[in-house]
């Protein structure tokens, strides 16, 4: 490690030991969707000395991203978020390796180059893509790493901890372990496995039945939630790269500040 990652780090050192600080360092975390989850936990990561980051997202910034996504503002409208998440965080530590990909997440080939060399995979990308993250998580288990979700709900947020050994996705959302990933009527996702806790605020419950159908990928969210999310995403992969215990699939955890809840549950 360099002086200016050691200084850096300083503060890390006490609530991390010195070989902890190093497994990060030495740590390649995968991270799908620069969305208002993504942009914020790679902000985080490299904050906390990880040292290797790979960002994938094919979409641009858009005015509905302002409530809540890292690094939007007039001047980075219409650009690729994972270029402008990359562009807010290379000289937080330049050192770090930042491998931005733009190609998103939508065929095997896709995952596999995006997988390769990872330790974690963290996909926050929109709700509803289901294809995209099942091959993501097949790809992880394939390779022995672990995979996460997390996404932002309202002022909460729901994440959860794949071990390459545990469950599987089809299996956490009650599909087939062989679902036809192509056949977009074999990804009827049950409500209470991709949203096991609905915040009681959310005037239109129909949102989320129009989410689970595919009707829409939008469901109302904060700042607050994705920054809920973005850092439940990031101290469950560096507990996985430092080797600490956390709940894995098929429990979740569910956190959300308007509501006052806390809670660590399972879908089976």
């Amino acid at each position: 490690m360099n002086i200016h990652y050691n200084e850096m780090v300083s503060r890390n050192i006490g609530l991390f030991t010195e070989s902890e600080q190093e497994k990060l360092h030495n740590s390649v975390i995968g991270i799908a969707g620069l969305g208002g989850v993504g942009g914020l936990a790679a902000e985080r990561l490299i904050r906390i000395g990880v040292g290797a980051l790979k960002i994938n997202d094919p979409g641009d910034m858009e005015l509905s991203n302002f409530n809540r996504q890292f690094g939007s503002n007039l001047n980075t409208l219409g650009k690729n978020k994972a270029e402008t998440v990359y562009e807010q965080i290379k000289d937080i530590n330049p050192l770090a390796n930042i491998i931005v990909q733009k190609t998103g997440i939508g065929s095997s080939s896709d995952v596999e180059a995006f997988v390769e060399g990872c330790e974690v995979i963290v996909d926050v990308m929109d709700f509803g893509l289901f294809k995209e993250s099942i091959l993501l998580q097949r790809e992880a288990r394939k390779r022995g790493i672990h995979y996460l979700f997390s996404t932002a709900i309202g002022f909460g947020a729901i994440t959860v901890v794949f071990a390459p050994d545990g469950i599987t996705l089809e299996e956490y959302n009650n599909l087939p372990v062989d679902v036809d990933v192509d056949n977009p009527e074999q990804l009827v996702v049950p409500l209470e496995r991709i949203v096991p806790v609905i915040p009681k605020y959310i005037l239109d419950k129909s949102i989320i039945n129009d989410i689970i159908t595919g009707k829409t990928s939008i469901i109302p969210t904060t700042c607050i939630g994705a920054g809920l999310s973005a850092i439940q995403a990031t101290s469950e992969a560096i507990n996985v790269v430092i080797g600490r215990d956390i709940p894995k699939a098929p429990n979740y955890t569910y956190f959300d500040l308007v509501d006052r809840e806390l809670i660590v549950g399972s879908v089976i």
